[in-house]
C-alpha cells in the first residue's frame, strides 16, 4: 500500500489526497509536520518538506511531482488534461496555487490556525491586516479574472489546479478569513462549487473530525 507522509492540513499533502482519492488508490498517511520532521525524513524528502511519497515503485517528494507520477502510472479518472493547451494551463495555476497563492494566504493560516491552536502563541494580527490589504487583493483579482462562471478553473472537470487552489482556500477559511463576494464574485463561485463536489465535502468533512480531537 501506498503511504504519503505530511499533515493533511498542508496544502500540499492535501492536494496528493485529492490526487489519491479520485484515482481511488489506496494510501496510508503518516502525519508528519513541518515543526516536526523526524530523524531520517531527509531519505524521503531531501529538502525535508512534506509531502514524501512512497509505494511498491518509487519514493519521492514534491506535491507537483507527486500528482503527475501518480497521473501517469494510473491513467484512469485523470487530473491533467490530454489537451496541450489545457494541460499548460492547469500546470500554470497548479504553480501559481503552490506559489503566490500560498505566500499571501497561508500566513494567515499559519496566524490564526498553527500558531493559536497548535502552539499555542497569540497571532499577529497586524501581519494578516497587512496580508489581507496589499497580498492578497492582486492575487484574487488575477485568479477572479480568470474564472468563468461554470465548471472549474480550466474545463468542466476537476484537475490538480483545482486541487491546488481549492486546498489554498480551505486553509483562508480556517483561518477564518471570508473573501469578498462583492469585489470577487466568481472566485466566491467558484470555491462554492468546489466545496460542493464529494471529493471536497469528503475532505472538509475528514478535517472537522481531525481538528475536533
Amino acid at each position: 500500500m501506498a503511504t504519503l507522509h505530511g499533515a493533511p492540513l498542508s496544502p500540499f499533502v492535501r492536494k496528493v489526497i485529492f490526487a489519491l482519492e479520485t484515482k481511488g488508490i489506496d494510501f496510508d498517511i503518516n502525519p508528519i509536520t513541518p515543526v516536526a520532521i523526524p530523524e531520517g525524513f531527509e531519505k524521503l524528502s531531501p529538502l525535508k518538506k512534506i509531502p514524501a511519497f512512497e509505494d511498491d515503485l518509487i519514493s519521492t517528494a514534491d506535491s507537483s511531482v507527486i500528482c503527475e507520477y501518480l497521473d501517469q502510472r494510473y491513467p484512469e479518472n485523470p487530473i491533467y488534461p490530454q489537451d496541450l493547451v489545457a494541460r499548460a494551463k492547469v500546470r500554470w495555476f497548479e504553480e501559481y496555487a503552490d506559489t503566490v497563492l500560498l505566500s499571501a494566504c497561508g500566513p494567515i493560516f499559519f496566524e490564526r490556525f498553527v500558531k493559536v491552536h497548535l502552539m499555542k502563541q497569540e497571532s499577529d494580527e497586524q501581519r494578516i491586516q497587512n496580508l489581507i490589504e496589499n497580498d492578497i487583493p492582486p492575487v484574487f483579482d488575477y485568479l477572479n479574472e480568470q474564472l468563468s462562471d461554470a465548471g472549474f478553473i480550466v474545463g468542466a472537470s476537476l484537475t490538480t489546479a483545482d486541487f491546488a487552489l481549492g486546498s489554498n482556500l480551505i486553509n483562508t477559511m480556517y483561518a477564518g478569513h471570508k473573501i469578498d463576494s462583492e469585489r470577487w464574485p466568481k472566485l466566491v463561485a467558484y470555491q462554492q462549487r468546489l466545496f460542493a463536489t464529494e471529493l471536497f465535502q469528503r475532505r472538509l468533512t475528514s478535517d472537522k473530525a481531525m481538528m475536533a480531537q
